[in-house]
């Protein structure tokens, strides 16, 4: 070992000056780049299998973080039914998730406080044999309300199941049961995507062991600068920057692996979008839901206050509209909510947000929109309104609304109050006798 040491040493020192220092110079840089060549040869594969499994980690946390959201979407939804008086009706609940599992592409189940199956999509032995939580982790989530990921036994496959499991609450925070959601498929699928990325990275470690032995210097120059580049990326990705895609500069396997990266971006982020689309928007209209109107309302809020700008709001609803459903049947009522979603879209600018809260109610945000304007809008929506007409089954169907309309900050200064106030002009204008815009009782007369 001492007299290996004591060889490295006299390598690395410089040459004594002697008659014949240009032959022995040579000699001595061309041993010096094979010894920065075998030192690159070997980082290169370490590199690669680290940013192998900084990828693997990536993937199980994006996997992790969008089951987590899904799951705490699909309790929400449930919680708020539970919170409006409707005990867990099972065979309802059964239905829903038949429904969903078509757009989520994983298997959940319900369980209430004691920790009974109310409803579920998984085979019912793996259903019955989560229930048993030997290890007690769910019933820990029905304790303290934390959101937890498990991995329990195999499946069928010889597989692990990854269960996202979030506690389901009432509006009043409540624990009122337990969602478990398996994203063993979601996880399988982006390791799947991610594979070209690790097989390229190995790979692209393998090659820049070859080429290092030539170009050792070129290549500790750019070839690692560019590995670090994609770990940093893939680390990006995994905190939830699905924008950040990667860059290099080299050239063959590095720009193929950098390209396999971008292309399972791209794929993470689109699947990324369908899922905030299930979560934020109304399947039926197409616009955003009750959960994406209260956060924009928030934010408009906020906005408004910084900006010392007006905001209109204007909630809609639909006249008589259980009468339609009641006279024409309810896929009439659904081409009538689809219209009312087409008019909204039509007649509003693009810096207004359009919704639909629930049932034939409607609500629209104008932001930088004082009183007189948002009246204007409501009137012109409303006038819209009453023109369309809809055919079904040969049978014309004609719609009218009552309208009311608040503005910040007259009308209110926080959202509880501004929705208020805009139930109270909203039932002026049906106490009007419908088809009508209103502002709340008290403020200048409706148009």
């Amino acid at each position: 070992m001492m007299g290996f040491r004591r060889r490295l040493i006299a390598l690395l020192q410089p040459p004594p000056p002697s008659s014949g220092a240009g032959t022995s110079r040579f000699a001595r840089v061309g041993a010096r780049l094979a010894l920065a060549s075998v030192l690159v040869a070997v980082l290169l594969p370490l590199i690669g299998l680290v940013a192998e499994r900084h990828q693997r980690t990536a993937v199980t946390r994006d996997a992790e973080i969008q089951a987590r959201r899904l799951a705490g979407v699909i309790s929400h939804e449930i919680g708020t039914e539970v919170g409006e008086g409707r005990a867990l009706d099972r065979p309802r609940l059964q239905q829903q998730l038949d429904e969903l599992r078509r757009h989520i592409g994983g298997d959940v189940e319900i369980l209430d406080l004691r920790r009974d199956v109310v409803a579920y999509t998984m085979p019912g032995e793996v259903a019955r044999r989560l229930v048993a939580d030997q290890e007690g982790r769910i019933a820990a989530t029905l304790r303290d309300g934390e959101v937890r990921t498990i991995d329990v036994g195999a499946d069928v496959a010889g597989e692990a199941v990854k269960l996202a499991v979030v506690p389901i609450r009432a509006p009043d925070q409540s624990i009122v049961g337990a969602l478990l959601l398996d994203y063993t498929d979601l996880h399988r699928q982006l390791l799947t995507a991610s594979e070209p990325i690790r097989r390229s990275t190995l790979v692209a470690g393998v090659a820049g062991m070859a080429v290092s032995v030539c170009l050792a210097y070129l290549l500790s120059r750019g070839l690692i600068r560019d590995i670090r580049h994609l770990t940093d990326t893939a680390e990006q990705l995994a905190g939830g920057d699905y924008a950040a895609r990667a860059t290099v500069t080299s050239r063959g396997e590095l720009r193929q692996l950098a390209a396999a990266f971008n292309q399972m971006a791209d794929r993470i982020a689109e699947r990324r979008a369908e899922l905030t689309d299930l979560a934020t928007l109304d399947a039926l209209t197409g616009l955003p839901n009750r959960r994406f109107m209260r956060t924009s309302l928030t934010r408009e809020l906020q906005r408004a206050r910084r900006d010392r700008t007006p905001l209109g709001l204007i909630i809609i609803d639909l006249d008589r509209f259980k009468a339609v459903n009641d006279e024409y049947g309810h896929l009439a009522g659904d081409e009538v909510l689809r219209r009312v979603g087409e008019v909204l879209r039509r007649e509003l600018r693009s810096s207004d947000v359009a919704g639909r809260p629930g049932g034939e109610e409607f609500a629209v945000l104008l932001p930088d929109t004082g009183r007189a304007a948002a009246m204007g809008i409501a009137e012109r929506l409303r006038a819209a309104l009453a023109k369309e007409t809809i055919i079904h089954r040969d049978r014309t169907v004609t719609i009218t609304a009552s309208l009311g309309v608040v503005c910040f900050p007259e009308d209110g200064q926080d959202a509880e109050l501004l929705v208020q106030r805009a139930d109270d002009a909203l039932y002026a204008a049906k106490r009007a006798g419908r088809d009508q815009v209103q502002a709340p009782p008290g403020d200048r007369p409706g148009l």
